[in-house]
């Protein structure tokens, strides 16, 4: 019965620390509340046993919008989604508009900002396993030649869910070496960085 109750205890507590972790302690979407976009992200969130609207799926998909604002989109419908999961709706939206077969052929057609929106879909859609996710997010930065903070910031975020279950202090570290990274060009709001920072700031100590 000890035995039991022991690993229940742990169980317990290894959700508990996934619940609370980079990607689903870090609310940025908040700071793009004045965007029409981010706030139908926010009211579909509330209803999520809805299909993503096509509308949605094109602003995500289109290079031209800027890129801060389609990861507040991702971040303001978040991960808990009824039915197909955004990280799904987005690849089906976008291997039928790219005419990809296979994630990596996605991928190899997809530029940076787009590439990097997908990945942090993916990663929000299954938090718990965010290796694929990981992967796409690299070649988005590889692709990164504008020098993009959001999109080495994201991929920071997954980065970081990574080390969760194995050095905290990484969890910081990957984070706020983008953060500190003057060769990139700052394309986020100071506010949704700051309400990044607040969560990240917790394991500063480890």
């Amino acid at each position: 019965m000890k035995r039991l109750f022991t690993v229940m205890l742990l169980t317990l507590s290894w959700v508990l620390i996934w619940a609370d972790s980079p990607l689903t302690s870090t609310d940025f979407a908040k700071s793009y509340k004045h965007h029409a976009m981010v706030q139908k992200a926010m009211q579909l969130s509330d209803d999520s046993d809805v299909d993503i609207p096509v509308s949605m799926l094109n602003f995500l998909a289109d290079k031209k919008s800027p890129i801060d604002v389609r990861l507040a989109v991702v971040n303001a419908i978040g991960w808990n989604f009824n039915g197909k999961t955004l990280g799904q709706q987005l690849y089906d939206y976008l291997s039928t508009r790219h005419k990809a077969k296979t994630v990596d052929k996605l991928a190899k057609k997809l530029d940076a900002g787009t590439l990097a929106v997908y990945a942090y879909a993916l990663a929000l859609s299954d938090y718990f396993d965010v290796k694929e996710a990981q992967d796409l997010a690299h070649k988005a930065v590889k692709k990164n030649k504008t020098k993009s903070f959001s999109v080495a910031f994201i991929a920071s975020l997954i980065d970081a869910q990574v080390y969760l279950d194995s050095d905290w202090g990484q969890v910081y570290k990957v984070v706020n070496n983008v953060l500190h990274d003057g060769s990139l060009h700052l394309d986020m709001r100071q506010e949704a960085i700051d309400n990044v920072m607040e969560y990240i700031g917790i394991y500063k100590e480890y």
